[in-house]
């Protein structure tokens, strides 16, 4: 990977984390038969509304100035995981560059950010296991642990 440069994205970038953010639900929809709605204009809104939050980052990777992967990274707490911690809620390299170190490239951004957060945790929400086994491998490699499945509800 020849001129790699990971930036904390602003308002300015909402076009750019929006398509980066639609090709991962493309990808976890054509590998997993997720049904996530795609729907640009509410995925620029969506981001316009979290990212300007304080607690919220978003690092995108750039080579020779094209977008090639994103992560997210948000503030949670609970008192069992001692207050204060810190959540990866999206992360995605583009297909053409995976295994190529650039996960971890921006996953020390996710470090660097729940540090200056003060954050002792941080927690990710990972893809099933038996359809997604290199992702967990990859979380496992870079000092993840399992800690069990996560549900979800929606209240809509």
């Amino acid at each position: 990977m020849n001129n790699i440069n990971i930036i904390k994205c602003n308002r300015n970038h909402s076009e750019i984390i929006s398509d980066l953010i639609i090709d991962l639900l493309k990808d976890f929809n054509e590998r997993s038969g997720s049904s996530f709605v795609i729907d640009r204009n509410s995925i620029i809104e969506t981001t316009n509304k979290l990212i300007d939050r304080e607690t919220f980052g978003c690092y995108v990777a750039f080579e020779n100035q094209v977008p090639i992967g994103l992560i997210t990274i948000s503030h949670s707490f609970a008192i069992y995981n001692g207050g204060d911690f810190g959540i990866i809620t999206e992360l995605y390299v583009d297909k053409q560059k995976r295994s190529c170190g650039l996960g971890k490239l921006l996953l020390e951004k996710a470090y660097e950010f729940a540090k200056q957060h003060n954050w002792t945790k941080l927690e990710v929400g990972a893809p099933n296991k038996s359809e997604w086994p290199r992702t967990i491998d990859f979380y496992k490699e870079n000092g993840f642990e399992e800690k069990g499945p996560k549900l979800r509800l929606n209240l809509k």
